[in-house]
């Protein structure tokens, strides 16, 4: 059995273009070979489907689906830089905001 690499987790929104037209979707995990998407509608297992990631193209294709949720694999494989774009979202949630309590990225004085 071959497992697949590890997913980070995010809900990073992006421009799909789908067969049936534009949709706009959530990447809900994603490594260098594929992610898993929320919200899609209308695709089938075998689609093609392209994002744009850092402003490039990137490429994929519908491995399975079930409701609005489907896996996709990319082809070819996305870089690490464009991993960690997709993974931005939700870390931002997690950064200090002005007048928090904490010592996280604090200045010392």
């Amino acid at each position: 059995m071959q497992y697949r690499p590890h997913r980070y987790l995010t809900e990073f929104p992006v421009n799909l273009r789908t067969p049936i037209g534009p949709q706009k979707v959530t990447v809900l995990d994603v490594n260098t070979t594929g992610a898993r998407l929320i919200g899609i509608q209308g695709i089938k297992r075998g689609d093609k489907l392209g994002i744009n990631v850092l402003s490039h193209h990137v490429e994929a294709l519908v491995r399975w689906v079930s409701n609005d949720r489907a896996g996709i694999v990319f082809r070819p494989q996305i870089t690490e830089d464009q991993v960690d774009t997709l993974r931005h979202r939700r870390d931002a949630r997690h950064v200090m905001r002005r007048g928090a309590i904490g010592f996280r990225d604090a200045e010392m004085r």
